[in-house]
C-alpha cells in the first residue's frame, strides 16, 4: 500500500491501549508494503527509540506522535473570598 500510512498506531508502551511490540508493528507494515507508519502511544514516547530502530531495519519511514490525555480546566470562581495568610489580618 504505497502512499498509505496509519497515523494512530499504539504499542505495548500505551498501558491499557496497545499490546504489540514496536518491532512487530514495523514488521507487519513492511509485510503489507507500507512506506511509513506512525507510532502515537498514549501519554508517552517511551517506545520511540525501539520503533525508530525497527522501522530502519524494515525500510519503513517512522512517524512520531503522542496521544495526550488532558483534563478540562476548572472554571475560575470570582465570588469566593480568599482567606488571609496565617498571622495576617
Amino acid at each position: 500500500m504505497p502512499g498509505f500510512a496509519h497515523l494512530h498506531t499504539v504499542s505495548g508502551f500505551s498501558l491499557r491501549y496497545g499490546a504489540s511490540h514496536p518491532e512487530r508493528l514495523a514488521e507487519r507494515a513492511a509485510e503489507r508494503g507500507m512506506d511509513a507508519l506512525a507510532l502515537t502511544d498514549r501519554d508517552t514516547l517511551a517506545g520511540a527509540v525501539r520503533f525508530a530502530k525497527a522501522c530502519a531495519g524494515a525500510g519503513i519511514r517512522p512517524l512520531f506522535g503522542v496521544d495526550l490525555a488532558v483534563a478540562p480546566r476548572e472554571p475560575v470562581r470570582r465570588d469566593k473570598r480568599r482567606s488571609p495568610v496565617r498571622g495576617g489580618a
